[in-house]
């Protein structure tokens, strides 16, 4: 143990905990690249509707997200209090892929579809949310020290991309015709196989880290007996300065991380005028980039710090996102992959490292770990995003007359696709540079808040006894 009261944690365990991020990023970029495409061009749910039904489900995740992590932080159990959560939602989240592509459509309803479309995000958000958040919480809580955590954080992100490049291309092997072009009647066959995939894959990885790569440490037993009321602990999380300021790039990353999976399919195959196939080389390009740049982005971080690498890589993923979305062929669009991808490992790298900074700092402040209650608000922020991104979207496609999907777009239509797949995150993106610019935590005040935690930790083991 190098910090008293914390046990080190294997090789074995850290590639065993690393494994959650497998059936975590298939979930989420299955949902976030099929989820609109397949209700808006498959099922034929109109564009407004599906907007309106993102901004029902804002409701839903406002009440249910901080919901759960608060519990979360409360529970007390002989597995702890991340571990029950994680177990309960593995077989529904499983589940639930595959109902993501079963609607009623036999019915001929397209408001019996748009009401089933509710009940999976509602079902969907909960179920996902009781396995990510805990899951996330347990990363901060499982590995103090720096060094573990950009060890395990290195490994993690690996396996992060290796989930997406999966998330991304197996459904390409399978979805012939992905945007309903040529009206197969096989097509809504081939969706739902990939749920049936993607709910095995989750029950696998799931299984694997649930068996091998979880431990709750002793030294925050008790801190589920000192949790602060529901009222306190989301007034001291909403006015925690360094947390609003990291709120900004956090925001921005998932804004863009989700409408490059809402978007890239449609964009691809109407704008840049490529077939499934090119589409399956661009997206492979790009995430086989994002993972190859990781070792630079860790070393920029171990010299520079969280912060400086969040800021470059913001900068790194903003400039090619113009270039690839206004991209006229599919070598244009290869060329601004490759830079694309770079960017993208460098935007995502600093995201785990800020949170547990934060957390850290909290834990100093109030005396009780309060990891659940961060990553709820961060799993509403995810949230948000896509609702935003939904609402754009649908705002953007109804002006120009693609509120009713058609495979014919005329020009308003790609230059609508382009402003969005270009335009829209590369201001997203500078604000979040704003955000990255002022996050206080680095430097003399980050290596304070190190020793102070170490001390508190000393402190907390000796009361256990």
């Amino acid at each position: 143990m190098s910090e008293k009261g914390i046990e080190k944690v294997s090789g074995r365990m850290r590639i065993a905990f690393a494994f959650g991020e497998v059936g975590d990023n298939v979930a989420l970029n299955i949902f976030n690249f099929l989820l609109f495409i397949f209700y808006f061009a498959v099922v034929g749910v109109p564009v407004l509707w599906i907007s309106a039904g993102m901004v029902l489900w804002s409701v839903w995740n406002a009440i249910n997200d901080p919901l759960i992590g608060y519990l979360s932080d409360r529970t007390i159990t002989k597995r702890g209090r991340r571990v029950p959560w994680m177990m309960v939602a593995t077989i529904p989240l499983a589940i639930l892929m595959i109902l993501l592509f079963t609607p009623p459509v036999d019915l001929n309803s397209d408001i019996l579809n748009f009401i089933y479309f509710m009940i999976i995000l509602m079902l969907f958000d909960t179920v996902y949310t009781s396995f990510n958040l805990n899951y996330n919480a347990l990363f901060s809580e499982m590995f103090v020290e720096m060094e573990d955590r950009a060890k395990t954080g290195k490994i993690r992100i690996s396996f992060v991309y290796i989930a997406t490049i999966f998330a991304f291309i197996f459904p390409l092997l399978i979805i012939e015709d992905l945007a309903n072009i040529h009206k197969y009647p096989y097509t809504m066959g081939q969706y739902q196989l990939v749920g049936i995939i993607a709910g095995i894959v989750i029950l696998l990885t799931y299984g694997v880290i649930l068996k091998w790569g979880v431990r709750e440490p002793k030294v925050f037993q008790k801190d589920a007996e000192t949790a602060l009321s529901l009222k306190d602990t989301l007034k001291y999380t909403v006015k925690n300065k360094s947390f609003q300021w990291f709120l900004f790039p956090a925001l921005g990353t998932w804004l863009c991380i989700g409408l490059l999976g809402t978007l890239v399919g449609l964009h691809a195959i109407f704008a840049i005028g490529v077939d499934e196939f090119g589409l399956l080389i661009l997206l492979l390009v790009y995430f086989i980039c994002a993972a190859a740049s990781t070792p630079l982005w860790e070393y920029i971080r171990r010299k520079k710090g969280a912060r400086m690498s969040g800021i470059i890589g913001i900068v790194a993923w903003m400039i090619p996102m113009i270039f690839y979305a206004f991209s006229t062929s599919f070598e244009m669009a290869l060329i601004a992959m490759i830079f694309l991808g770079f960017g993208q490992g460098g935007g995502l790298y600093f995201y785990d490292q800020c949170i547990a900074e934060i957390i850290d700092e909290d834990e100093i402040i109030h005396g009780t770990r309060r990891s659940g209650i961060y990553y709820a608000v961060i799993n509403f922020l995810i949230r948000a995003s896509a609702i935003i991104n939904f609402v754009i979207i649908g705002v953007v496609f109804a002006n120009v007359d693609w509120g009713t999907y058609t495979p014919q777009p005329g020009d308003q239509t790609i230059l609508a696709l382009r402003l969005l797949m270009g335009v829209y995150p590369a201001v997203v993106l500078a604000i979040s540079l704003i955000g990255m610019y002022y996050y206080p935590i680095h430097g003399e005040r980050l290596m304070e808040n190190r020793r102070k935690l170490t001390e508190l930790h000393k402190q907390k083991i000796k009361s256990l006894g």
